[in-house]
């Protein structure tokens, strides 16, 4: 997947101008293919939950859902680069939690609101270039890679917090998660900005161009002239500085660093970007189908919870959505004739998912 070495055979230039119709038209198609049956999943299940109980469709409650699934949300738009990129990061949900302590003890130390931001993003910056630059030059997988950082960073949070959570009683980033701005609650207007300024950015520049391209073919990419190991730095930066700011916003939300906040939410947010429509292989995921998928993913909590289903059974429907989901995307790229796992993706996703679930048990 990282093999940026120049090909010996020359690339036909007759070939090129053909290229775009058929790749639109198959993007099109794609598209189509994923939303509609998202936005019918959600219309008939939003229909079903509030004749179950009219309060379903109020305002409040669609705020309250967007609120809930505003980290998994953020951490869903940075994984979306990554994976249309042909990369992952299995990290983000320890990382959350390591964050959250972080942020709390170092509120409770009387740091500023504005220092404790510039800490937990700095720290974000930080971790993506290490784990861009391990990726880019060293060639080292992003699955392995990042499930080592998934440890470390659950065991840093434990260390840190002594296995407790650190209140937060007061400090400006309390707003964050109970505040309202404009009338609506905070959680659910970050959640929409992100989601928005992220899809501009992948859907209307050239940085976004380029991580279609490298997905899609690392070494076309690279002849093509796109800095590849640079893109690749710069996605891992961009997601892990976002996984930052979802600390930020889960210790606002909880009152408190909880290091075990984070835990589990990896296969939530590999779950929703695959369910949204990104191929495992690279190359192909739009943010408004991460958007709907996450949206999803609150309206069957919500729908759980309003049903008086038991909160247990929330866990098992992720790992089915999951299952379901990367179970049809794969028979998707192998009707279209791509390589599943193309440079290992589909072991190396297998034997992550065995890992993390194994480590759950663990603990």
């Amino acid at each position: 997947m990282n093999d940026l070495s120049l090909a010996p055979t020359p690339i036909a230039a007759p070939a090129a101008p053909a290229a775009p119709p058929a790749t639109r038209s198959s993007s099109a198609r794609t598209f189509v293919r994923t939303m509609v049956p998202l936005v019918l999943a959600i219309v008939v299940l939003s229909a079903y939950s509030n004749s179950e109980n009219p309060a379903f469709m109020t305002s409040a409650n669609w705020q309250n859902i967007l609120s809930q699934v505003c980290v998994l949300g953020i951490l869903a738009a940075g994984q979306t680069f990554l994976v249309i990129g042909g990369q992952m990061d299995l990290s983000v949900g320890s990382f959350v939690s390591f964050v959250g302590v972080l942020a709390a003890q170092r509120i409770a130390d009387g740091w500023s609101t504005a220092a404790v931001v510039a800490l937990a993003l700095g720290i974000g910056i930080v971790v993506g270039l290490v784990w861009g630059l391990a990726v880019a030059f060293l060639q080292v997988p992003p699955f392995v890679l990042t499930l080592g950082g998934l440890s470390v960073f659950a065991s840093l949070a434990l260390v840190l917090s002594d296995n407790r959570p650190v209140p937060v009683l007061e400090g400006g980033l309390i707003e964050l998660g109970f505040g309202e701005w404009f009338g609506v609650r905070a959680p659910a207007v970050v959640l929409v900005v992100t989601v928005v300024l992220l899809g501009l950015l992948l859907h209307f520049t050239r940085f976004g161009r380029n991580t279609y391209a490298l997905g899609s073919a690392p070494r076309a990419a690279y002849l093509a002239g796109v800095p590849t190991r640079r893109l690749i730095v710069t996605l891992f930066v961009l997601n892990s500085t976002l996984a930052a700011a979802a600390g930020l916003v889960m210790m606002a939300r909880l009152a408190a660093g909880d290091p075990r906040s984070g835990a589990g939410l990896e296969l939530s947010v590999v779950a929703v970007t695959v369910l949204g429509g990104a191929a495992l292989a690279g190359g192909r995921g739009t943010m408004i189908g991460t958007l709907l998928a996450v949206l999803l993913f609150g309206v069957i909590n919500a729908s759980l919870t309003f049903l008086q289903v038991p909160g247990a059974y929330q866990s098992l429907v992720t790992g089915g959505i999951l299952v379901f989901a990367v179970t049809v995307t794969a028979a998707a790229d192998l009707r279209a004739g791509r390589t599943v796992g193309r440079g290992g993706h589909g072991t190396s996703l297998a034997s992550a998912v065995t890992a993390v679930l194994s480590r759950r048990r663990g603990s």
